[in-house]
């Protein structure tokens, strides 16, 4: 997801729109808020959703928060290592 300012629509809009909403997330990786008067809602990708919940199941952890973070800061500072694929 890029880091622009959310969309937000209304419910009402969002239900007359809603499989045009779901290409826009999936194609623009962002999310739209969808505002109601019984609470607001978030409409993601899966794919974004899943990637989410797996960076803040990994940052749970402080020793893989710690190593996720070096492993930026490194790759930040171009120090990168090539590595071949396992099989599966």
């Amino acid at each position: 997801m890029n880091g622009d300012a959310m969309t937000a629509i209304t419910a009402t809009d969002a239900r007359k729109g809603l499989f045009g909403l779901i290409q826009q997330v999936n194609q623009d990786h962002t999310a739209v808020e969808v505002v109601s008067k019984h609470g607001n809602a978030v409409i993601m990708s899966k794919e974004d959703y899943d990637a989410i919940t797996e960076t803040a199941y990994l940052l749970r952890n402080a020793a893989n928060a710690e190593r996720l973070l070096e492993s930026i800061e490194r790759a930040r500072r171009g120090e990168f290592e090539k590595h071949g694929l396992l099989d599966a």
